[in-house]
């Protein structure tokens, strides 16, 4: 051993334990994994709930920790691997989901239904037969069990799931909208603390878009959806706030582009630079172009205003999520993905393979937290992970 090799190792024997946790603290998810089996006193405090507090605490408040997490178009077509990919303005990388259950084909794939605090919930295509939990740092998950509410006759047609933590309860929470024929629905709440299921008593009177991906606000989802009754088939936001258990709607701003666009547009819902906003998109021609919307006070119509417009800008399909800094996601004609700053009013290529049309686009931090009652990947027989039947169509069966 060299002199300087021994110096470094008296040096890391002699520090103080608080000052080795503090800068252990600071280090990346990927890179503690690693260190885990330097020595058993570490592979202890990586596990230890105050540590991974602290940890989670101290990515959390650099948004330079953040990614982008969604399933990428590469991801579903080499050799049927399944994967999710994580972005930023600086590098690209998949974390392949290494859960090979029985009961899945190639053809039914997992989608990303929500991300909070390094966990991501997984549901199956199309109905979310099977919903997990599951921690890709760590390779613990955890199945949801099949809720024991009872069902009408009729098979669901559409199936709206949003996951996110409530403060309130220091718990974590999966919201089910199960839609039938209309005016039929059934809404329900899962609860990681208690491992349960309970139905929400409501009158459902919003149809939430199939592309609407739960945005996360004020312990509140939120979606775009259509109003029924008094709304009249307006276009509205609606949210579900996790404390009182209650639907509400937000109307949305007036929005126009120019006489020729006219009311040719779409929007998405999003977070921007801590507002709720929306992110309105002509669909005039191959020139797109943008307004950003935000809501200053929460709740309160009035005072929604635009905040930018950029544009426009050609080839561009569709928008995807904001970033923690407000930077725009972007997909191109044929699946580049670029990252636009409205403080800047710069574009970054950041050429990666796109999104698949079924994947919402997440905020993604990643952490050591646990999963209460979850497993590691390969210590855990997948054979148990089955699926809630009710959501079972008859051609997702695999016959063995």
């Amino acid at each position: 051993m060299s002199t300087d090799e021994s110096e470094s190792e008296t040096v890391a024997r002699d520090l103080p334990r608080d000052i080795i946790i503090d800068i252990l603290s600071r280090l990346p998810v990927r890179s503690l994994l690693r260190f885990k089996c330097v020595c058993k006193p570490w592979y202890a405090l990586f596990k230890n709930p105050n540590f991974i507090t602290k940890h989670f605490n101290q990515t959390n408040s650099h948004t330079t920790n953040t990614y982008f997490l969604y399933t990428s178009r590469r991801s579903t077509t080499d050799n049927g691997d399944r994967s999710i990919s994580l972005l930023s303005s600086s590098e690209t990388f998949d974390i392949p989901i290494d859960l090979d259950i029985p009961f899945l084909s190639i053809s039914k794939p997992f989608r990303i239904s929500g991300s909070c605090n390094g966990l991501v919930c997984l549901s199956i295509v199309p109905l979310a037969s099977i919903i997990l939990l599951w921690n890709p740092a760590t390779r613990v998950f955890k199945h949801l069990p099949p809720s024991p509410i009872a069902r009408p006759q009729s098979l669901p047609i559409k199936v709206v799931l949003g996951f996110g933590f409530d403060p309130n309860t220091n718990d974590y929470k999966v919201l089910r909208v199960v839609y039938y024929c209309y005016p039929l629905s059934q809404v329900e709440l899962y609860s990681l603390s208690t491992n349960s299921w309970k139905e929400i008593k409501t009158d459902m009177r919003f149809l939430i878009f199939e592309s609407s991906g739960s945005v996360i606000f004020k312990g509140r989802f939120h979606w775009t959806a259509v109003g029924f009754q008094e709304l009249n088939g307006r276009e509205v936001i609606v949210s579900f706030d996790m404390d009182d258990e209650v639907f509400r709607y937000i109307m949305l701003p007036t929005f126009r582009f120019s006489d020729d666009d006219g009311d040719r547009f779409r929007w998405h819902l999003v977070v921007f630079k801590e507002c709720l906003g929306v992110v309105v998109c002509s669909k005039n021609g191959h020139n797109k172009k943008f307004d950003i919307w935000v809501m200053n006070e929460y709740g309160v119509t009035g005072s929604w205003a635009k905040y930018v417009s950029f544009g426009p800008y050609p080839r561009i399909n569709r928008m995807l999520r904001c970033g923690i800094n407000g930077e725009v996601l972007l997909e191109k004609d044929h699946g580049e993905l670029i990252l636009y700053d409205p403080a800047t009013e710069t574009i970054k290529d950041l050429g990666s393979n796109g999104v698949v049309c079924w994947s919402d686009v997440f905020i993604h931090v990643e952490s050591l937290l646990p999963i209460k009652g979850g497993r590691v990947v390969e210590m855990s027989n997948l054979c148990a992970v089955v699926p809630d039947l009710h959501f079972v169509r008859k051609f997702d069966l695999v016959l063995e």
